[in-house]
Order: structure tokens, then C-alpha cells, then sequence
């Protein structure tokens, strides 16, 4: 079994043509979404505009950082819950 990949941060949205490309910091995909500037092609395909590709594109750039986070906030209240014991 393969050792699973890791993704440095920081991450970084980088815009391509028509998609906006979530690199990590050794500049490996992470993640891509789509889109067009094209009324008729987002009709027929239902492929994102530019803003909500983007959109997307920040929000799963921002995961590493909202692990983050979430670890400080569980680590805190662990610890607020030990000292209350």
C-alpha cells in the first residue's frame, strides 16, 4: 500500500484558461474548477461563471488553514475541559 500524499501549504489559486487551478506549494494540483465567460456554453454544460469558479477555488484553499483552526479550538476547549475537572 502507498504512503499517502501530502500537500504543503500554503495553497494557491492560479488561474488558467477557463479554470482556476488549486496548487500546493511544490505547485501540485490540489483541485480545479471550471468555468466560462460564454452564456450559451454555461447553458448548455452547466459549467460555472469566472466568480463562482473562483469562489470555490478560495474556499478549498483555505482548507489547510481551517484545519487548522479547528485543531487550535479542539485543543483549547481540551484543555479548558481538563482544568474544569
Amino acid at each position: 500500500m502507498s504512503e499517502p500524499r501530502g500537500f504543503p501549504t500554503p495553497w494557491l489559486v492560479v488561474e488558467k484558461a477557463e479554470s482556476f487551478c488549486v496548487e500546493d506549494a511544490s505547485g501540485a494540483a490540489v483541485a480545479w474548477t471550471y468555468f466560462s465567460d460564454d452564456d450559451a456554453v454555461r447553458s448548455a454544460t452547466g459549467v460555472m461563471t469566472r466568480d463562482e469558479a473562483h469562489r470555490i477555488a478560495k474556499a478549498v484553499a483555505m482548507i489547510p488553514e481551517m484545519r487548522t483552526i479547528i485543531r487550535t479550538l479542539q485543543d483549547g476547549l481540551a484543555e479548558a475541559d481538563a482544568s474544569e475537572s
